[in-house]
């Protein structure tokens, strides 16, 4: 069974589907409503192991409370093996608020205004517990910067989950083998990327378009995965989900475009159902 790390953002979302988003000063009716827990790591890690595999999730997971025990109540349900790195005991998951459309599939984010933690505690030896495949998210910076040097001898792969550029993003493309960015992560497009990382030396990257598909690159080789066509039900948490299927896949075959055709398809079926684990149960 493969193994994997994923550091990063664990928060609560606090969901409501709508048919379209309402106008200003105006009031809508949910379709739905959800308090699910979610962030980018958090939700590859529940996809990895829902796949079969052995995942952990390093991130800074609150202590008690109602947030709390919902939380832990999730991973244990989708046997992911939860390691709290923040010792701030004021520390609370943070919260997010997503409002998704049925008419498009479109979606609303507000996130939580707290900041990261930044007081860890001491977990020696945490990255040599023989795991097949790390995966960051840009996200839980202390923590990174604490063990950049483990992260960056690590014999494995070392995936980069890119949503949107941010100041530190280069820190994190650095240790990265394999980065797999959103469209929206860096200005000028998949050419201007390409340069980057060429700069930086790195072979392998992809970038996912949405409905346009994905492009990738493997050393001199270029291609491009198409979209699948699916009626868009709700899109949260498809990145997330394409990153734990592609970490699930590459851990399995070491096949980087099938790996990433594989997390199309995953992403895509996600799509089809509300929220971040309906797909699961279809």
């Amino acid at each position: 069974m493969s193994r994997a790390l994923f550091v990063g953002r664990s928060v609560i979302d606090l969901t409501s589907l709508v048919e379209d988003f309402p106008a200003s000063d105006s009031k809508v009716k949910a379709l739905a409503n959800d308090v699910i827990p979610g962030g980018s790591a958090l939700n590859a890690a529940v996809t990895f192991a829902h796949l079969g595999g052995e995942a952990h999730l390093a991130s800074s997971l609150g202590n008690d409370g109602p947030f709390h025990s919902l939380l832990y109540d999730d991973l244990r349900r989708y046997d992911v093996t939860p390691i709290n790195i923040c010792a701030d005991s004021k520390y609370r998951i943070p919260i997010s608020t997503v409002i998704s459309t049925r008419s498009s599939g479109d979606r609303m984010i507000i996130n939580d205004s707290g900041e990261e933690c930044i007081h860890l505690r001491d977990l020696p030896g945490l990255l040599d517990a023989g795991y097949d495949l790390i995966q960051l998210d840009q996200y839980e910076r202390a923590f990174v910067r604490r063990h950049r040097d483990a992260i960056r001898d690590f014999k494995g792969p070392v995936i980069l989950d890119g949503g949107s550029w941010k100041e530190w993003s280069r820190e994190y493309l650095r240790l990265a083998d394999i980065p797999i960015v959103s469209e929206h992560f860096y200005a000028g497009g998949p050419d201007a990327f390409a340069a980057e990382c060429a700069a930086l030396g790195i072979e392998r990257w992809a970038m996912t378009r949405g409905s346009r598909g994905v492009i990738w690159q493997d050393g001199a080789r270029r291609g491009e995965i198409q979209a699948l066509e699916v009626h868009v039900v709700d899109t949260l948490g498809a990145g997330d989900i394409f990153h734990g299927a592609f970490c699930h896949a590459f851990c399995e075959t070491s096949d980087f475009v099938a790996a990433l055709e594989r997390a199309n398809r995953c992403a895509a079926h996600s799509c089809n159902a509300l929220g971040t684990r309906g797909h699961m149960n279809s």
